[in-house]
């Protein structure tokens, strides 16, 4: 609940804030990264459980799902529409980027 959750407020976030047309893809991308990771700071304390609830098994179908659908809509906002090769590579890149920096986040002690 709590990533599908997330993932439409992200959503409603990108169709409300029209500045997001104005900067540019990698800032754009920056800028998302950032206010999605922002909705798990509260929980950052029990995100490790988090995390290895979704990597269980039965969770990863779920949590692939989830984790295609949030960089997908950050690769679209961004003004990604490539349909070719390239969709695939950029969203795999992209994937990495996400969840190295939410691991990255994990095990930063520094203030914000």
């Amino acid at each position: 609940f709590f990533m599908d959750d997330c993932l439409q407020r992200l959503i409603d976030r990108i169709d409300s804030d029209g500045s997001l047309k104005n900067l540019t893809p990698s800032d754009c991308i920056s800028k998302l990264i950032r206010l999605r990771l922002e909705m798990q700071a509260p929980y950052i304390s029990t995100w490790p459980q988090a995390l290895s609830i979704q990597a269980q098994p039965a969770n990863v179908p779920t949590s692939f799902k989830q984790r295609a659908m949030l960089v997908d809509e950050i690769s679209h906002a961004a003004g990604d529409n490539a349909s070719d090769i390239d969709w695939y590579a950029k969203r795999t890149v992209l994937g990495g980027i996400y969840s190295t920096t939410e691991i990255y986040m994990l095990t930063d002690g520094s203030a914000g």
